[in-house]
């Protein structure tokens, strides 16, 4: 345990943290043996933020709200000045793995990990606190979290990796995976008792950890393909408003293909991802279109040499929403009364986003990075759809410059400045809509402990 935080080693540790399938038994304290070869270990991390958040009237960190100067806006807050003390971007992890002993070829590892919250919300002794993330409250004093994200198995063998189980979907997670603001806070959370929002909605959409049956084929000169078939999500937002796309009779479907080359000192990784889904309505009520696909498709690279390293990703698609995938990206005419049939319009919203990310790193021991990225999507072509959130377009942005220093190998001291903008185009058909932009500036100091 006496290395640095090597890129390996984080890279590990991020892979764990975040789903991907990956046994982090190199990477515990413990690692306990078995009769018949069988192996238990333990991993996880506790991280702490101090942030400065100074936020305009109508900020909201994932960009659902606009200021009430043109229209009231539901969920509209004033300008306000936020400290908190709170944890980051990612949770604290505690994950347990168990490792099977190899028969026949097949090797399996199976992983739970639970992921708390260090923070309350902003009342100290609230019994129940709504999560800004979710929107689901989270139980107990002072409303802290915890969350089971990871339930998974890998099954290993030569001809490849079949995983079931819940975990961090395949859309969206490199982007992840290589944002910098992951150790870190980026956007900030006012008053919530959950993580931050880091940089999602501003460059990719947020993919959560969801139920799947998935298949990674084998490396083949440095190609390596997954594909997944998911518990299909209905389109939470709408449902809000007015309780129609509310059938899904197939699986979600994504996949992934990504390349890795070591090229003397230069490592490069690329990758392509995409996702699709079908969401109808049940009852009576039938559509004019038939029913609603929601898309995408992301590509993106990393590279790096002699300290440096540069990362881009793109993503576009229609029904994705703004910051949340699956949360506000479609929507539906009003439905008719009760137990009557009727006709509707559903549509989904057009959506593009990107980032790119500079870092170099000084002795493998502390990183300096800036990025920029930003999350647009387009108003819904028809007048009158029922939606929760105006029906307008909306572009999310932030910039953000960081440094990240590896004390040892189990502790890392991180500092981050993040400005993040949402912008907002009036729409004709809707009077109230607001025409312009909300700004916020984060500044967060803190440290990871890691095992």
């Amino acid at each position: 345990m006496a290395k640095r935080f090597t890129n390996a080693r984080v890279a590990a540790a991020v892979a764990a943290a975040l789903g991907l399938g990956l046994s982090a038994a190199a990477n515990a304290v413990v690692v306990v043996g078995g009769d018949n070869g069988w192996e238990v270990s333990f991993d996880g991390n506790i991280n702490a933020f101090y942030v400065i958040s100074d936020n305009d009237e109508g900020w909201n960190n994932l960009g659902y709200t606009a200021p009430s100067g043109n229209g009231s806006f539901a969920g509209t807050v004033v300008q306000e000045d936020v400290q908190r003390v709170q944890t980051g971007f990612l949770p604290a992890f505690f994950s347990f793995n168990v490792k099977a002993p190899t028969v026949n070829g097949l090797t399996a590892t199976g992983r739970i990990s639970f992921a708390p919250t260090i923070n309350s919300s902003t009342t100290k002794n609230q019994l129940y606190a709504g999560d800004p993330l979710s929107g689901n409250g989270n139980n107990g004093i002072q409303g802290s979290s915890i969350d089971t994200r990871e339930v998974v198995v890998n099954v290993d063998a030569a001809w490849g990796t079949v995983s079931f189980g819940r975990t961090l979907s395949i859309f969206g997670r490199q982007a992840i995976l290589n944002d910098m603001t992951l150790f870190g806070v980026g956007m900030a959370n006012a008053d919530g008792a959950a993580v931050t929002a880091g940089r999602i909605g501003r460059g990719y959409t947020y993919p959560n950890f969801n139920a799947r049956f998935s298949y990674k084929t084998p490396v083949f000169a440095g190609l390596q393909a997954e594909v997944g078939l998911y518990d299909p999500s209905i389109e939470t937002v709408a449902n809000q408003a007015n309780k129609v796309l509310n059938q899904t009779d197939s699986p979600r479907v994504e996949g992934e293909l990504t390349y890795t080359a070591t090229l003397g000192d230069a490592t490069v990784k690329a990758w392509f991802d995409g996702l699709w889904q079908n969401i109808e309505t049940a009852g009576k009520n039938t559509f004019v279109s038939n029913a609603v696909d929601v898309h995408g498709w992301g590509s993106g690279a990393t590279a790096g040499f002699m300290g440096f390293n540069v990362t881009g990703y793109y993503y576009e698609g229609a029904g994705l929403g703004r910051s949340l995938q699956f949360a506000g990206g479609t929507a539906c005419d009003a439905p008719p009364a009760a137990g009557l049939a009727g006709t509707l319009t559903c549509e989904a919203a057009d959506n593009d986003g990107y980032y790119v990310q500079g870092t170099y790193s000084f002795f493998g021991k502390t990183k300096v990075g800036a990025s920029y990225g930003e999350s647009n999507q387009d108003k819904f072509d028809s007048a009158g759809l029922t939606t929760v959130f105006k029906n307008q377009d909306v572009s999310l942005s932030m910039w953000t410059v960081g440094v990240y220093h590896d004390v040892n190998s189990w502790l890392k001291l991180i500092a981050e400045y993040s400005n993040g903008k949402n912008s907002f185009k009036a729409n004709a058909a809707e009077a109230t809509t607001f025409t312009g932009e909300t700004e916020s500036q984060t500044v967060s100091l803190g440290t990871f402990f890691m095992w």
